[in-house]
């Protein structure tokens, strides 16, 4: 039974979805150290799973300091994987599978790895940044950073910014435009910083922020920086698993990216409902020569 399930998860972070593989891991390194939080309490304290508990801790978050960043370069990753309070992993894995499967709707599956290891890094130094030179947060130096909500948060803004009028259902709300949320999603940490709640994790909230702004931005301008990082991974993929480059298959020419297909694909189709609802509302005689060319085109494509 264990080998089974074992095997399952490997097999959904081997193949499964992007968003999928994130919250797998996050949620096995949130069991793993709640494994020896929860046997060090009911043993006592046991000072031998006391220290396991503190080293996975402390070898896992990131000390926001620049000593830290130069002696443990590694927690720049590994803090945006690691949690301590369910709450905390449960809302980061929730909003992270919604916006996460919009933007994957709008760009592709292959942008939401990268971006969430971008935004993790870049709210990590930006609070380092912070930290180090504000006077006023300096008695934050050294606090440890952990949870995954700068990599999110850096997919929230992209989302919003790339398709800022698409709506999602809001519990107790109902429909709200990605704008909104996302303006609401910065204001709250912006609001949070005067509390001194969670100095650092709000601060890496807004650079995450920003990376999920500069990355709409740039790749608009046709320049994907989730390219680099998926070159990587495939080169990695290569030399455990085999290059599939060899493989042949037939494929027609576009003369865009599948990203870029997908986003025109999904643009159209809202044009297209867009102009049906004007129709089911006012007549087809309401609609503008440019509308009525544009449903023309899409009824020869079926």
């Amino acid at each position: 039974m264990a080998s089974t399930i074992i095997s399952d998860i490997r097999e959904k972070i081997r193949n499964g979805n992007p968003v999928t593989r994130l919250i797998i891991i996050n949620t096995a390194v949130f069991l793993l150290i709640s494994i020896f939080r929860i046997l060090s309490f009911l043993s006592g304290e046991s000072a031998v799973l006391n220290s396991i508990e503190n080293f996975l801790h402390e070898a896992l978050a990131f000390p926001v300091s620049l000593s830290g960043l130069l002696h443990r370069p590694w927690t720049l990753i590994t803090y945006m994987f690691t949690h301590v309070a369910l709450m905390h992993i449960f809302w980061n894995m929730i909003t992270l599978y919604w916006f996460g499967q919009i933007l994957s709707e709008y760009t592709s599956q292959r942008k939401i790895i990268p971006l969430y290891l971008m935004g993790g890094i870049l709210g990590a130094l930006v609070t380092v940044l912070l930290i180090s030179v504000v006077p006023v947060l300096q008695p934050f130096i050294g606090t440890p950073l952990i949870g995954a909500s700068a990599g999110v948060t850096a997919i929230i803004i992209a989302a919003a910014t790339l398709v800022p009028e698409v709506r999602m259902n809001m519990m107790f709300i109902g429909p709200v435009k990605l704008l909104y949320v996302a303006i609401f999603v910065i204001f709250i940490d912006v609001l949070n910083l005067s509390s001194y709640d969670n100095i650092g994790g709000n601060l890496a909230h807004l650079g995450g922020a920003l990376m999920g702004y500069l990355y709409i931005v740039q790749y608009k301008k046709g320049k994907d920086m989730a390219n680099p990082i998926n070159r990587f991974f495939d080169w990695i993929g290569g030399l455990f698993g085999g290059s599939s480059r060899g493989r042949m298959k037939v494929v027609h020419k576009r003369t865009v990216s599948d990203e870029e297909y997908n986003y025109m694909q999904n643009v159209n189709q809202r044009q297209v409902d867009a102009i049906l609802d004007k129709i089911s509302k006012s007549g087809y005689e309401s609609l503008s020569k440019t509308e009525k060319d544009i449903l023309f085109k899409a009824s020869n494509k079926k």
